[in-house]
Order: C-alpha cells, then sequence, then structure tokens
C-alpha cells in the first residue's frame, strides 16, 4: 500500500460540506485532545449550506452564507443545494467552494494560529468517480491552503474507530459497514480484516431527494395560484421553497418546528407570498409515511440500494452497521438497514451531523502522528537504554549458557563413550548440552518485558494501538555458533583421544599389560628398549591428549566471550525486528484513513 504521508503540522482542519448542512472542526494533532466544533452565530454547528449574494450600499455586495444568507433582506442571488458532482471541463468555480472559501476564511479570522499551521480534510462523496474528485480538489486548492480529500463515509468510519478504542469495546471493527445518509449523497464504506473499501453505490440518492419531492407536491398543490406561481419564478425563490421542505420534513421527525418559524418569520418578504401557504400545506402532510415510505419513494429507493450494496460483498456480511449522517435520524433507515443485514447489529450515532467533520480532523491526526510514531521507533533503536538491555541481555545469556555447557560437557565424557551420531552433528550435540533453547527462550521473555514497555510508550503518544502484546523476536544463533567454534576442536581432540585409549583397552590381557607399564614409567621403557619406547609413546600420547583436551575445554568455556562484533550485530537484528512490528501497527492506522475503492 502506498503511504499517504502528512507534513508535520500542529492542527488538523475537518470540513464537512454538506448539501444541505456543512460542519467545521479542529483539533491539535499533539496529544488526544477532543475536536473542537466550530459555531457560527444563530446556525451553531450545523451551519445551513447556503450561499446568498447581499446588496449593499453604493451598488456594492457581499457573499454570505449560512442562516445569514437564508434571513437576508436584500438577497440579489440565493442558493442552496449546490453540491453536485464537478464538471472537469468547467473552469467556474463550484458554489460548494465559494462556500468553503468564505467558511474558512471566517474561522482562519478568529483562529490565526490554526491558519498558520495546518492541514485541511475535506470530504467527498464516497460514490464520486476518481475524474469527479480530482476536479473538486482542483478547485478547491485555489483557496492558497494544503488540502486533502478524504471519502466521507471513510471518515465517519474514522470517527467510530476513534470513539470505540476509546470506550474499548470488546466488538472490534472486522467486518462493519458505515453507512452515511446525507442531503446530496449516501455512501458506504466496508470494512474487513482491518481494510476499509468504499462501495461506488449511493451517489444519487440523498435526503434532498425527498426536498424535491415535497417541492413538486406543493407546485402541484398551487398551480393554480398566479401570485404563488409569480413569487416561485424570483431567483433564489426555487432554492428557498426546497429548505422550507427539508425544515419541514426535519420538524416531522425530529418533532419540533422552531426552524421552520425562525424561516417563515426572518426571510426576505418577496419570499412570504409562497412559503406561507407552502408551510400550512406542509403541515398537513405526513411525510415520514406518504412520502418517505410511499411507493417509488425514497425508502423504497434505500431498500435497493441496500441490496445493491449486499450482491457487491457477496460472502462477507458485515457483523456491524454504522448509520451516520443526518439522515440516519429517520427510524425507516434502521429498520431497512435490519432488514437488508439480519444477522448484524445496527447502530446510531449519537450526534450523526458530525460524524463526517470529526473523522476528517481525525484523519488529519492520525496521518501526522503515523510519520511521528515511524520516527520516534527508529530513534528508539539509538538510544542507549535500549540497546544496552540488549546487550546485556545477550551477555547474561551466553554466561549461562557456557556454565552450563562445561559442566554438562565434561560430564557427558566421563559418562557416555564417543557416539558417532553425535560426534557428526557436534553443533546439535552443543546445543542440546547447553539447553540453548531454553536460553534463547528464556531470552526473549527478558527482552519482552524490558522492551515492549518502551515501545508502547511510544504507541500510546500517538493514538496507535497499545494493548499489550509479546515481541515476536526471532534470536539470531551467535551464541550456540560461538560456543560451538571455541569447542568443536577440542571436543574432537578429547573424543579421539578416548578411541584410541578403548582400543587399546579392547586389545584384551596385552592392552592392559601394556597400559598398566605404560604408568610405570622409565623401568618398561629400559626393558623394551627402542620398541619400548615406541610402545610408550603410543600408550602415553592419548593420556596426556585426553588431559589437555579437557584442560583446553575447561579454560576455553571459563575465558570464552563474545565478540563486540557480534553482540552488536545481535542488536541491531532485534531492533530491526521491533521496529517492523512496531510497524504493522502503523498500518492498521493507515489502511484506515487511505482507504480502496471497490470496482
Amino acid at each position: 500500500m502506498e503511504r499517504d504521508v502528512a507534513p508535520d503540522v500542529r492542527y488538523a482542519v475537518g470540513l464537512d460540506l454538506g448539501d444541505g448542512e456543512s460542519s467545521l472542526c479542529w483539533l491539535a494533532t499533539h496529544g488526544r485532545s477532543k475536536a473542537r466544533v466550530y459555531t457560527r452565530g444563530t446556525d451553531g454547528a450545523a451551519i445551513v449550506t447556503a450561499l446568498g449574494r447581499e446588496r449593499l450600499d453604493q451598488g456594492t455586495y457581499r457573499y454570505v452564507i449560512g442562516e445569514a444568507a437564508v434571513l437576508a433582506k436584500n438577497v440579489l442571488h440565493f442558493s442552496v443545494n449546490f453540491k453536485t458532482r464537478p464538471d472537469p471541463e468547467s473552469l467556474a468555480v463550484p458554489e460548494a467552494v465559494q462556500f468553503a472559501q468564505i467558511l474558512l476564511t471566517e474561522f482562519f479570522s478568529r483562529h490565526p494560529e490554526v491558519r498558520r499551521d495546518c492541514v485541511v480534510y475535506v470530504g467527498h462523496p464516497t460514490g464520486w468517480d476518481a475524474e469527479s474528485v480530482a476536479a473538486y480538489r482542483k478547485h478547491l486548492s485555489s483557496m492558497d491552503l494544503p488540502v486533502q480529500l478524504v471519502a466521507e463515509s471513510q471518515s465517519a468510519l474514522v470517527h467510530v474507530r476513534d470513539r470505540r478504542i476509546g470506550r474499548r469495546e470488546a466488538r472490534g471493527l472486522d467486518r462493519v459497514l458505515v453507512v452515511d445518509i446525507g442531503s446530496s449523497t449516501t455512501d458506504f464504506t466496508f470494512v474487513e480484516d482491518l481494510i476499509p473499501q468504499n462501495l461506488p453505490v449511493g451517489s444519487d440518492l440523498g435526503c434532498a431527494v425527498i426536498d424535491r419531492d415535497l417541492a413538486r407536491m406543493v407546485r402541484e398543490a398551487f398551480a393554480g395560484s398566479k401570485e404563488f406561481t409569480k413569487a416561485l419564478g424570483q431567483d433564489g425563490s426555487e432554492e428557498m421553497l426546497r429548505l422550507l421542505c427539508r425544515r419541514a420534513k426535519e420538524a416531522q421527525f425530529t418533532g419540533t418546528d422552531v426552524r421552520v418559524q425562525e424561516l417563515q418569520a426572518g426571510c426576505d418578504t418577496r419570499f412570504t407570498p409562497f412559503i406561507s401557504p407552502s408551510l400550512g400545506w406542509l403541515r398537513g402532510v405526513d411525510i415520514p409515511q406518504r412520502v418517505v415510505r410511499g411507493r417509488g419513494g425514497w425508502a423504497e429507493r434505500f431498500a435497493d440500494v441496500l441490496t445493491e450494496v449486499g450482491g457487491l460483498l457477496g460472502a462477507a456480511k458485515p457483523e456491524l452497521v454504522v448509520i451516520t449522517g443526518g439522515g440516519s435520524r429517520m427510524p425507516v433507515v434502521r429498520q431497512l438497514c435490519l432488514e437488508a443485514f439480519p444477522e448484524a447489529a445496527v447502530e446510531n450515532d449519537k450526534e450523526p451531523s458530525l460524524s463526517v467533520t470529526r473523522g476528517l480532523a481525525s484523519v488529519g491526526r492520525h496521518r501526522v502522528n503515523v510519520a511521528r510514531f515511524r520516527h520516534d521507533i527508529q530513534a528508539l533503536k539509538g538510544r542507549p537504554e535500549f540497546e544496552e538491555k540488549i546487550r546485556v541481555g545477550l551477555l547474561d545469556a551466553f554466561d549461562q549458557a557456557r556454565n552450563t555447557l562445561l559442566a554438562r560437557l565434561l560430564e557427558r565424557a566421563d559418562a557416555e563413550p564417543a557416539d558417532a551420531q553425535d560426534e557428526q552433528d557436534i553443533n546439535a550435540l552443543i546445543r542440546r548440552l547447553t539447553g540453548m533453547d531454553q536460553v534463547l527462550a528464556r531470552l526473549r521473555v527478558r527482552l519482552n518485558a524490558e522492551l515492549a514497555p518502551m515501545a508502547l510508550d511510544i504507541c500510546r503518544s500517538y493514538d496507535i494501538r497499545d494493548d499489550q502484546f509479546t515481541l515476536d523476536i526471532v534470536l539470531p544463533g551467535v551464541i550456540g555458533t560461538a560456543i560451538s567454534a571455541r569447542i568443536r576442536p577440542m571436543w574432537r581432540t578429547l573424543r579421539a583421544a578416548q578411541a584410541v585409549l578403548k582400543a587399546y583397552e579392547g586389545m584384551g590381557s596385552v592392552g592392559l599389560y601394556a597400559l598398566k607399564f605404560a604408568t610405570t614409567g622409565a623401568k618398561f621403557v629400559t626393558k623394551l628398549g627402542v620398541a619400548g619406547a615406541v610402545v610408550a609413546v603410543g600408550l602415553g600420547l592419548p593420556h596426556a591428549t585426553e588431559a589437555g583436551a579437557r584442560k583446553l575445554i575447561r579454560t576455553t568455556l571459563q575465558n570464552a566471550e563474545l565478540d563486540p562484533a557480534e553482540v552488536t550485530n545481535v542488536v541491531v537484528q532485534v531492533a530491526e525486528q521491533i521496529t517492523a512490528q512496531m510497524d504493522r501497527r502503523a498500518q492498521e492506522v493507515e489502511r484506515f484513513v487511505s482507504a480502496a475503492t471497490l470496482p
């Protein structure tokens, strides 16, 4: 997987440009502080995605956004629901980008410290093709800010992951489907084996479909009213009608129509001729049953898309379905998800309208922290205390192996005759007598106990998974190899001398007589003359050689030490293994912030 490395900045800003409502939050990339949500005036955290051009004195004008655009009294142009797939061939700046520029300029004027050192992460519908995303990125780059684009449902998934890690929940994210229901699109991201995949469906099924259906029904209901038709023909009137329909829909699902009343009382008076009658008609319609659940309505289309999602997933059915986005507040969404995936648990986000923007900011923090984490893990290898723990553990293990071998090797020489198989594989014999497997096992336990906490401290610093684990350290065979190399020639000499002595013993009475006289010294040599001297040498050499070999083995083992180069090599290898295992934890995070798309 190609790594998406973010610059080392102090802040990550998440901007969710919704078709109906937008939101912005930011957080520091250092530490674990929660994201701060930007609020503005009467909009609060959920900013109406509305853009207006307000007339000022002397023929000038200014752009206003949010509730200010909705309630402006002298608007030359008003628009909503302008988050559409950008045209790669068009040079015109989309209204969504204009809205983003105004909102970010306002935010940075209040928080200049963030503007100086940040990256802005902007969501895009998961179903957009690569060409549309590239065009969107190109337009957003005109803001003279470092901007990154992330699929919206993937951002919501990151928020879900963070929330679960914070709560230390037992249920993981093995097979999870995230359904992000916005105004312009419904986005799907599926996670399997910790790898998220964005599904290319739902790009034309947002809740604005319901608003457009309602607006059409209102126009049909008042088609005979000239005053209504005339008022609806003004610039911005169609957009205002759709906004009214959306708020009427939300009022029936939430049980409060405060925002509808604010719109009716505060909007430009030129819209009043169609707003007042429209509102009265909308209040008399059972929107959840007649429009959302009606034949051919939004719910039916949503059920069809869920069936399509199931087909794309095949046998990989989700264990958990997380529904988020403003549209997830509709009870029918949960019901249809349960019907489509009966074996899965379905979970609603408590603040669905902020899931994407919080996830976007969190993506920024994770990308920065992964880079910092890798830097600190690499630096860990060079810390003196880290290297010293490996070095001391290795030397202690060598001493233990050496002392054990010294006792057992000579005991074996005394107790057992030379064995042909042992002599052919001296390394295996030495490893067995030394208890090398047990020595290395104890060394692994020791290094795990001493090194794992140092690595986990770095994990905790950067929001990398910090649950306890055992480092899978594969120790080089330097201990056994070093001992074997020193002992092998002396062991062979000792065994050869024992073989010669055994041969004399096999000569029967003559051999025993010869061995006896070999210990009487000069008398035997004198009696046998030259021939006796030869026999004495032949008899005396095995005894001398065996004794010398024993002494050399004892002295060599007592004085044996690991070569400094061997120790350094082991330190490097163990450190590299730890680095590689820590990097796999970083890759788990990267998989969530750099997702693939199913074909």
